[in-house]
């Protein structure tokens, strides 16, 4: 499936969120495998990110953030946002919506996996 890597970055979240709920056996094989080809392109992704805000940093503030250099930030979400909109190859399987009938999900999780999920009889 090609997505683009801020669909990565979604999934990425949204598959941590439903990994820890207790599913059928079936449907937390394909969650689990999913979330490990996720992860695959997510840490590719996150190193790159990381470096593009090192390479804008002005210094590391004390609550784990940092601040980028005023002068650079149109720079920044650019180059950002070239790589958010990067596409990517990703072999997941879709789940089918009705699959996580068993667990509650909030709107928001979601709305991070849209990308996998599909409703009805067959897969589209």
């Amino acid at each position: 499936m090609q997505v683009t890597v801020q669909e990565v970055f979604n999934l990425n979240e949204g598959l941590e969120d439903i990994v820890h709920k207790e599913l059928p056996i079936g449907v937390a094989f394909k969650i689990q495998r999913n979330m490990r080809e996720v992860e695959k392109e997510y840490k590719i992704t996150q190193d790159l990110r990381s470096k593009l805000i090192n390479k804008y940093k002005e210094k590391d503030l004390a609550n784990g953030k940092v601040k980028l250099k005023k002068d650079k930030l149109e720079d920044f979400y650019q180059e950002l946002n070239e790589l958010l909109d990067q596409t990517v190859n990703i072999n997941v399987q879709k789940i089918n919506v009705n699959e996580l009938h068993s667990i509650k999900v909030t709107p928001k999780t979601l709305g991070l996996i849209h990308t996998i999920l599909f409703e009805g009889d067959e897969e589209q």
